[in-house]
């Protein structure tokens, strides 16, 4: 008798890194965007030392190259958003746009890793909570922050999955956000590159990553805002697809493996 095939849920949180957090419990006042001017002017220190303390692993290790530079100018009011596909990507695109002030969400668990997760908070994350009332209210704040032009980064795809070979599934609620508010969106893609040169000493067998900043995506207001969203989503998976497959030297497409295969479902 045939076994069934295994389903797997790409956007659940799976991925291990062997580092697992202490449990986590927000406030009721937690303050989840913080606006102040001396966090201001301390974030703007903490992301400019992750510049400096990336510059060898971002570009001689991980092999990084920016593209879409012309495209930063649009990085305002936005909500941005991006594939997940590498432990540090948060770093990569942080550090890529510096002079853009961006808040990272994130699972509210990641902030139970000590020191490592107040510098991370300190860089602009924002936990996702868990909390009825705590959720709420971070649905209510986050279309305002958008609104007085800060921008927001949000991972579509929900779960990490290292060197994920397509653009998964969208999760619906970033377009929620996006509506509620300036209705913009920056999708931004990485993609993977075979090594070449020096980078064949550095990589091996692992491709290079390049972070691609795209135009900006305006919702389109139909009326209904189911059908919006709808539509939003359609759109923005396809244009972040298109590109992947279009300039990643490994994709996955209708069944179709280019290169060799980045990512493989574990299979029990």
């Amino acid at each position: 008798m045939e076994k069934d095939k295994e389903i797997i849920n790409e956007n659940e949180h799976t991925y291990d890194n062997g580092f697992h957090p202490k449990e986590v419990h927000l406030k009721s006042n937690y303050n989840l965007y913080r606006k102040s001017i001396g966090f201001k002017i301390w974030n703007k220190i903490i992301i400019y030392c992750f510049i400096f303390f990336m510059l060898i692993p971002k570009y001689i290790f991980w092999g990084v190259r920016v593209k879409g530079k012309k495209n930063k100018k649009n990085i305002k009011g936005s909500l941005v958003i991006s594939n997940h596909v590498f432990p540090f990507d948060v770093f990569i695109i942080l550090t890529s746009i510096p002079t853009k002030r961006i808040y990272v969400t994130t699972l509210e668990s990641n902030l139970g890793f000590g020191i490592v997760s107040r510098l991370f908070r300190d860089g602009g994350a924002v936990p996702i909570p868990t909390e009825t009332s705590l959720l709420r209210r971070f649905n209510k704040e986050t279309p305002e922050v958008i609104n007085k032009g800060n921008n927001i980064l949000f991972y579509a795809e929900a779960a990490l999955i290292p060197y994920c070979d397509h653009i998964r599934n969208l999760m619906p609620g970033v377009f929620h956000f996006a509506y509620n508010s300036t209705k913009k969106i920056i999708p931004t893609v990485i993609t993977f590159h075979k090594p070449k040169g020096l980078y064949k000493l550095f990589r091996g067998k692992k491709p290079c990553i390049h972070y691609n900043i795209l135009e900006p995506y305006y919702l389109e207001d139909l009326g209904n805002k189911r059908k919006s969203l709808e539509k939003a989503k359609i759109d923005v998976e396809k244009i972040m697809t298109d590109y992947f497959i279009k300039n990643s030297d490994y994709y996955y497409d209708n069944g179709i493996r280019n290169n060799t295969p980045m990512y493989e479902k574990k299979k029990k």
